[in-house]
């Protein structure tokens, strides 16, 4: 994902040399795009966005913490993908 890995360096170098960056820093080594996290609504911002109504009463903390994204996910700007199948 990063362009100054072009060179083997020992992941532990790299993940002190990433640490010490500021977010616009890393935002520069992209090669492609990215989507914030900040960009993607949670299911009850979707779902109001949708209906213009609020209908989750029990399931509240649950839909204001749950985001569905619909797309290339190694765009996602996160530190992890985690593959949850068996």
């Amino acid at each position: 994902m990063y362009p100054g890995n072009k060179r083997k360096k020992p992941w532990r170098e790299e993940k002190e040399r990433l640490l010490k960056m500021t977010l616009e820093e890393r935002r520069k080594e992209y090669l492609r795009g990215y989507v914030a996290l900040k960009n993607i609504p949670t299911w009850m911002e979707d779902l109001k966005s949708e209906d213009g109504k609020d209908d989750l009463q029990g399931k509240r903390s649950l839909s204001e913490k749950v985001s569905l994204y619909r797309g290339d996910i190694t765009l996602l700007e996160v530190d992890a993908i985690v593959n949850a199948g068996r």
